[in-house]
């Protein structure tokens, strides 16, 4: 399908003409996403989103308005999956990520546990077939694929002789970790839910009374402890232009948890702590050897003066030296008691 043709179908969808719609200007998109300011009649305009992942499509095609998922209303969408397409209403003022306080990240988070818990051990968990799924069925080939990001890691980290962030040590300790017997296990002992995958700040959209939560591309039925890992994650990462910077963590780890199980609860779910710990540490292995390792590639990054260049997210990050402390911090909770 051509990009004429995809205009088409939104036009149709919109019951209008596609030289009826305008394409404002072009917005940050992901790796496979385009995604485009629009206008179309009389001063209606959306955000329309190009060749997203079937992942998303299946969430807001079929999750998003029976589930009051908290993302933007759904102008229209496409019919297929094939090449997907989405146009969402514009949100006309947020409170941009760099500018957050503690409440606005209490927000976001208590977001992700209303997700979390919407489907926590639910058995619609079964009928999503098209969703990645962790489980003990897709175990040996999810393992797989996490095995090799992190053998093609640490191929990488080995020839650059510890110029690389990651380095050999946190991929072998990893590697061991995915590759143990029990580490389904323990990754699955908090229980099993809809994850969104890539719970960064900046993939939310915050407005004085509001939370949304977009980009929903990497969501699969996992742990919920992956979602809480990768909000610590990335909480103090930041992104200025074409630079990254870190911050102070405004919460401690058991800061962000008591928030997170307040949510879970008053939404009529209760995780076992001890078993959320579990899930958590195993949850660190994951995020590593499914986020981080497969930045490591020779042809995309670019080692200058301490600093690098990750093509996949075409921005400049900090010294090796800041983002060991961020992969060792975050490593030393695995061997918390």
């Amino acid at each position: 399908m051509s990009n004429l043709s995809i205009l088409d179908e939104v036009a149709q969808k919109l019951k209008t003409s596609s030289d009826q719609i305008r394409f404002r200007r072009e917005l940050a998109g992901t790796s496979t996403a385009k995604v485009t300011e629009i206008s179309w009649g009389k001063e209606k305009e959306g955000i329309l989103k190009q060749n997203t992942t079937k992942e998303e499509w299946i969430i807001y095609s079929s999750l998003a308005k029976k589930y009051k998922l908290p993302v933007p209303n759904i102008i229209a969408i496409s019919k297929t999956s094939e090449i997907p397409w989405i146009l969402l209403e514009k949100i006309p003022k947020s409170i941009h990520p760099k500018n957050w306080k503690k409440d606005n990240i209490e927000a976001a988070l208590r977001e992700v546990a209303k997700v979390n818990s919407k489907f926590y051990n639910n058995p619609i968990l079964d009928t999503l077939e098209n969703l990645p799924n962790v489980n003990e069925e897709n175990w040996k080939d999810i393992k797989r694929k996490l095995q090799n990001n992190i053998m093609k890691a640490l191929k990488i980290a080995e020839s650059h002789k510890g110029k690389t962030p990651l380095t050999t040590t946190n991929l072998e300790t990893v590697r061991k970790d995915i590759n143990s017997k029990d580490f389904l296990v323990r990754f699955l002992a908090a229980g099993r839910t809809l994850i969104h995958g890539g719970t960064w700040t900046y993939n939310f959209l915050q407005t004085s009374t509001k939370t949304y939560l977009l980009d929903w591309q990497e969501s699969m039925i996992a742990s919920p402890a992956l979602d809480f890992v990768h909000f610590y994650d990335f909480l103090p990462i930041h992104a200025e232009g074409f630079r990254v910077r870190f911050s102070e963590r405004p919460f401690t780890l058991e800061e962000l948890q008591n928030i997170y199980f307040d949510e879970l609860e008053k939404n009529k779910v209760k995780i076992n702590k001890t078993k959320f710990k579990q899930s958590l540490k195993a949850s660190i292995s994951f995020q590593i050897a499914h986020i981080w390792a497969p930045m490591l590639k020779p042809d995309v990054i670019l080692l200058s003066g301490g600093r690098y260049f990750i093509a996949r997210s075409l921005r400049l990050w900090p010294s090796r030296k800041t983002m060991r402390q961020h992969y060792t911090d975050l490593m030393e909770i695995r061997k918390k008691k």
